[in-house]
């Protein structure tokens, strides 16, 4: 009777869904392996592109290819109005791109801030940046992180990127010179060769395939009128690869992982739209459509932000987003389009007096746009497209002249446009982007303001993977320079300590207890036991309020309150460190408070007060005593690189067990 009722009770619809879908992912998983091996082998990746391209010989393929005028320089017609757009405006920028394409031919090539000499051949797994050859084993199993290695992956993926050959295109687009198109052909060949498709370090990451692509597709269009390209023979070899690229991206596409899944989602749209007259890669160009769409939805919050927190990868997915608008414009929904120009507009408040932006979250300098790995400021081609598609007179107030891509992607119409647009300085010096918990305000719209960005943000969703510890963070700048700044991220993959490091609490300006993290580090990018925040806002006269409360220390509440003028001539920032129940009785607690300053900063130290530049003086002053020091340390203004600047270590140490809280008051203003 008892096994009756067990049986009775015992639920077999659920047994029996949970044993299907085991079963399902058993198969679907072997299905996806099979995927890899079919691309993988020569012979049988040659038997799926023939399967592909059914009745349709190379040379239709190839013709209609250069006849699908996804952007204007695409259109041969469009080709002497645009070099003359480009010659009466962007002279200075014209020079420098090909003076790049004649070093790109010499074998000189610039990964992030470094130039690279390839005197014979490039060894496409090699990093010279720190001296590391990746074998040309199977993709699925390589390390990006070997033992007793200090090497970072990104350096041979931001090369193999190829985002360099849009000045080689560009060079043969605007001077018709052979040379040129040579070296892309010889480039294209040697990659494909030396790069069999998953194997190496280069087939590893769906994103890097995705760019790659792109490139290839986009750079394409500049060499229709070159015989040493748009021939029968090239054409194959590099629209086979292409396919390939997608063809992974189709099945390999990462669903979670927010910038990765933006970037090959649009690597297979781009693909399937350049060849959408082919029917299979017209069902693939409406399904990534709208799986990129639902992206657009689910990665941009209302206030225009996006999700990961991170002001770098705010611009390289909207570099995405912009590009599918330009492709999409007449039938792109109106919410969509909101969205995105929301996400101009934080961009556009965000901005530093001095034209840089605020180094909030991971930074690894990823780009997309035509021409833009050249430029180190990353933005400004991006805002320059913005003032177009959206006709924002605020944006070109800072964009200021019409940029090379804008011309080649949005060609005489969006010449028209821009030239149309009177700039008008923006009518907001504050804002409040609440979804994302960052506050901007400025002195006004001069290169001589003074400027404050808040951080009051929580950690991103998930693992967060491309967030700091950096709850409370506040970057100033007075009189139009840098004053405190945030300490970058430097590298990802290098070294363990320095990751952590730059990521951490203590590297930026923040209260700190016991050096530790406002959450947990859980690998290279990932956090766990993520805090809670409370932020509060009050405003009374002329000057403005604002608090932010979090849990991301064992056993403490810490708040942070800013009281800023309307000048932002005078800042008080209250820390308190509010111990809970849980706190450990016996113990003895480090606090600190760290402020980092720009290199340019005269800093010098004076009892308990900090004379900056001699014209702004910092007072910090507790009830309880406390130790100052000036120290130095490190921030990375781009990817790669390390500079020494200046920071201030304000410290106590005790036991704060049965205290109401402790309080620190710093005060930053200007020296009259």
């Amino acid at each position: 009777m008892s096994s009756f009722r067990f049986l009775r009770s015992f639920n077999f619809s659920n047994y029996f869904r949970k044993f299907k879908n085991k079963i399902i992912k058993i198969l679907y998983f072997k299905y996806l392996i099979k995927k890899r091996e079919i691309i993988r082998s020569t012979s049988a990746s040659e038997k799926l592109f023939q399967k592909f391209l059914r009745s349709l010989n190379i040379e239709e393929i190839r013709n209609r290819f250069f006849e699908n005028h996804l952007f204007a320089f695409s259109d041969i017609n469009e080709k002497e109005t645009l070099i003359k757009y480009i010659e009466k405006n962007c002279s200075t920028d014209v020079e420098n791109y090909i003076e790049y394409a004649d070093e790109i031919i010499k074998g000189k090539i610039r990964v992030f801030e470094r130039t690279t000499n390839f005197q014979k051949e490039i060894n496409w797994c090699y990093s010279f940046f720190d001296n590391n050859d990746w074998d040309l084993i199977k993709s699925e199993r390589i390390n990006k992180h070997p033992k007793r290695k200090k090497v970072d992956i990104k350096y041979v993926w931001e090369l193999n990127r190829h985002n360099f050959l849009s000045y080689l295109g560009f060079a043969y687009f605007y001077t018709g010179e052979k040379k040129y198109a040579t070296k892309f052909k010889n480039i294209i060949n040697d990659w494909i060769l030396k790069n069999p498709p998953l194997y190496g370090v280069n087939w590893l990451s769906g994103l890097e395939i995705s760019i790659r692509s792109i490139s290839w597709i986009i750079n394409l269009f500049f060499f229709s009128s070159s015989k040493e390209i748009n021939n029968n023979k090239f054409f194959r070899k590099i629209f086979k690869s292409m396919f390939l690229h997608a063809y992974f991206l189709r099945y390999f596409y990462s669903k979670k992982s927010f910038n990765h899944s933006i970037g090959d989602i649009f690597g297979v749209y781009l693909f399937s739209k350049a060849f959408n007259n082919i029917d299979i890669f017209k069902k693939w160009e409406n399904k990534f459509f709208k799986l990129f769409n639902n992206q657009i939805h689910r990665q941009t919050r209302f206030d225009g932000t996006h999700i990961e927190q991170s002001v770098n990868y705010h611009r390289f997915v909207l570099e995405f987003f912009t590009l599918f608008f330009i492709l999409n414009h007449k039938i792109i929904s109106s919410k969509i389009s909101v969205l995105i120009e929301k996400m101009f507009t934080y961009l556009l408040m965000i901005m530093k007096p001095n034209g840089t932006f605020p180094l909030i979250g991971d930074n690894d300098d990823a780009t997309l746009l035509l021409l833009n790995n050249y430029n180190r400021n990353l933005f400004n081609n991006l805002l320059n497209l913005g003032v177009i598609l959206f006709k924002r007179g605020d944006l070109k107030y800072i964009s200021k002249t019409i940029s090379p891509s804008s011309i080649l992607l949005l060609g005489s119409k969006g010449y028209a446009t821009f030239t149309k647009i009177s700039p008008r300085e923006p009518n907001k010096i504050m804002q409040y982007f609440q979804n994302a918990g960052y506050f901007v305000k400025r002195q006004n719209w001069s290169n001589k303001a003074n400027y404050l960005f808040i951080d009051f943000g929580n950690f991103g969703p998930n693992n967060a993977s491309h967030c700091h510890s950096d709850i409370t963070n506040i970057i100033f700048c007075y009189n139009g320079k840098n004053i405190i700044n945030d300490s970058g991220t430097y590298s990802y993959n290098k070294s363990w300590e320095e990751r952590n490091l730059f990521r951490g609490s203590k590297s930026h300006n923040i209260l700190t207890i016991n050096n530790k993290n406002q959450a947990n580090i859980k690998d290279w990018f990932a956090w766990n036991s993520k805090p809670r925040v409370k932020r509060l806002s009050s405003k009374f006269d002329d000057n403005l309020e604002l608090t932010c409360i979090h849990n991301g220390f064992k056993g403490f509440l810490v708040k942070r309150t800013l009281i800023v003028n309307k000048m932002l001539t005078k800042i008080v920032i209250k820390d308190n460190v509010i111990p809970l129940e849980n706190m450990e009785k016996n113990k003895n607690f480090n606090i600190n408070i760290y402020f980092h300053f720009d290199k340019n900063t005269k800093i010098t130290k004076k009892n308990n007060s900090i004379i900056i530049n001699d014209d702004l003086k910092i007072d910090i002053s507790s009830k309880y005593d406390f130790n100052l020091s000036l120290q130095k340390s490190q921030y990375s203004p781009s990817y790669g690189i390390i500079k020494e600047c200046n920071s201030l270590n304000i410290q106590l140490k005790g036991n704060f067990y049965n205290k109401d809280q402790i309080e620190f008051i710093t005060k930053i203003y200007q020296v009259k």
